[in-house]
């Protein structure tokens, strides 16, 4: 996510999410700590074959949801989302022996805040919900992000999609009034 689309994400991130400086906005498809990038370069070629079927898409979002057991406040992009889902499915698919976080109650979302108490969850919910302008923002890619020694997350690699469709008009996002433009990745 970048552009217009991530300021108006990492706005929301500044208040709640004490990571903020340390990893960009950002749709989590799979967590998997012990994911380590010896284990995802040898697969790149697999996963860049499985997405090159997947054109590039707009995601839209105007929902809140929450994590309690975890105490995350989080944006959800609006169903469907089987692009998502697919590219979510293609990851684990990927690498079977991985135990990936919320492997069997995955939602896909934004991640914009982390508490310690379930009140102060709430009273944030209760923050966003009114200023939550619904957006939009285009997906080209995935990115394989990974922490530093400081926990500082780093862009290690990425996947294109839609290696198959080059050529084939692309979807026009939708434009919120809020932004001038809400691009993840500009397409050349």
């Amino acid at each position: 996510m970048s552009g217009d689309a991530a300021d108006y994400v990492n706005n929301f991130r500044r208040l709640y999410d004490p990571r903020v400086a340390r990893i960009s906005p950002h749709v989590t498809l799979a967590v998997a700590p012990e994911l380590d990038v010896c284990d995802w370069m040898p697969a790149h070629p697999r996963i860049r074959e499985a997405l090159s079927r997947i054109p590039p898409f707009t995601i839209r979002v105007a929902e809140l949801g929450t994590f309690m057991d975890d105490l995350v406040l989080w944006l959800r992009p609006t169903a469907p989302h089987d692009e998502l889902l697919t590219m979510r499915k293609t990851i684990l698919e990927t690498f079977p022996d991985v135990a990936f976080d919320r492997a069997n109650d995955f939602v896909p979302h934004i991640s914009i805040g982390f508490f310690t108490g379930r009140q102060a969850l709430l009273q944030a919910m209760d923050a966003v919900r009114p200023e939550l302008v619904p957006f939009s923002f285009r997906v080209a890619y995935i990115s394989y992000l990974q922490a530093d020694e400081g926990d500082i997350w780093q862009c290690v690699d990425t996947v294109e999609l839609g290696a198959l469709n080059a050529g084939a008009p692309a979807p026009t996002p939708e434009r919120p009034d809020a932004f001038r433009r809400t691009v993840l990745k500009e397409e050349p």
